[in-house]
């Protein structure tokens, strides 16, 4: 779960620095009781209320997420809001407001499965009881409210729809009355935005560059994962402009940043910075001394080392031409066969995610 909320905190498209990044979620490996089911430990459930809900988001993001995606086998997950932006620019069209909160709020993740069929998901995570997260999950009548309103504004064609979903999950603690609880419903969307099944090669587009950007971030490729995310400028919905002088400075920017990153993704090929999975991935690798020991079945784990790497295949051929400011699938650019179901296996003391063959990483407790 740690490995996969690292992957989905991590945005697809942003300047500066992302904690997640620098995996910053491992101060959550002291959080869990050694209990049977999955509890908060009372140092953590004694949080202040600001601490408290980053928690239960980012744990109501990953368990509902984890468990999804080992029954509905995602080989493409991506964040709604980069989703709209994206897709909206692809296809031409002014992309639908898309707030932060609130019942205009976009849904959390878009998920692809390995059909091909299209899923949309809406996650919520309190520490407040089930009583309140039923009250997150929303309700459909007479007024959408919650979880319902917000993950109703995407719907695929008939052909490609898979679920439409929204998770809530209510987080036990040590000691406490309530155990921990998923909740997953399935309402009617209203007031859709709709895909058309002409559009769909947009989609397709937009949830393979989330993916491929995320995992050039988290394997330390940040200019590249810019220049998959946004070819065109700046953000996501960044279009050629109808104003030479305006389009011919966009076009400059985009060219600088495409140099930055044939040089970024020529220094790590070359071996600084790179780290081997099986010899066939390359990234980075950071160890992490935990502040204090946890403890599993008795034995003290007293540091984390963390391993993330892009398949060294694709990087070699990102290094040829980083910025497709086409549709990837016109592109002809065969990295993106790489791509596949997303696998996170994990035991006592270690865990590992894949995306097809595109890339790896390992979180291992010492």
């Amino acid at each position: 779960m740690l490995l996969l909320l690292g992957y989905l905190t991590t945005p697809t498209s942003s300047t500066g620095v992302s904690l997640s990044e620098f995996w910053a979620w491992v101060r959550y490996l002291a959080a869990v009781t050694g209990d049977d089911d999955l509890r908060l430990t009372r140092s953590f459930a004694d949080l202040d209320a600001h601490q408290k809900t980053i928690l239960s988001d980012d744990f109501g993001m990953g368990v509902p997420m984890l468990w999804l995606n080992e029954r509905l086998a995602f080989d493409r997950i991506c964040d709604g809001r980069y989703f709209m932006q994206r897709f909206a620019a692809d296809v031409g069209a002014t992309a639908r407001r898309t707030a932060k909160r609130g019942p205009n709020k976009t849904p959390d993740f878009v998920g692809r499965d390995a059909a091909g069929v299209w899923h949309v998901v809406e996650c919520k995570g309190t520490q407040s009881g089930p009583d309140y997260s039923e009250n997150q999950l929303g309700d459909p009548w007479p007024f959408a409210t919650g979880g319902v309103a917000q993950k109703r504004s995407i719907v695929f064609p008939r052909a490609y729809t898979g679920q439409r979903l929204v998770c809530g999950l209510s987080i036990g603690v040590q000691e406490g009355k309530f155990a921990s609880r998923l909740t997953v419903v399935d309402p009617e969307p209203e007031d859709p935005f709709e895909v058309r099944s002409d559009q769909m090669f947009a989609a397709d587009d937009a949830v393979t560059r989330a993916v491929v950007s995320k995992v050039l971030r988290l394997s330390g490729f940040e200019i590249s994962a810019e220049a998959t995310a946004a070819p065109l400028g700046r953000f996501p919905y960044s279009v050629r402009s109808k104003s030479r002088r305006f389009d011919e400075a966009r076009q400059a920017g985009v060219d600088d940043r495409d140099q930055r990153a044939r040089d970024e993704l020529g220094a790590t090929v070359r071996g600084r910075d790179a780290t081997a999975f099986e010899g066939r991935f390359r990234g980075r690798e950071r160890l992490f001394d935990l502040p204090r020991p946890i403890l599993i079945h008795g034995e003290p784990v007293t540091r984390a080392i963390i391993r993330q790497g892009v398949d060294q295949d694709v990087l070699l051929q990102l290094r040829e031409r980083p910025t497709i400011d086409e549709p990837l699938a016109e592109s002809g650019a065969d990295w993106t066969q790489s791509l596949g179901q997303t696998v996170v296996k994990g035991d006592e003391r270690s865990s590992s995610m894949t995306i097809g063959g595109l890339y790896r990483s390992e979180l291992i407790l010492d």
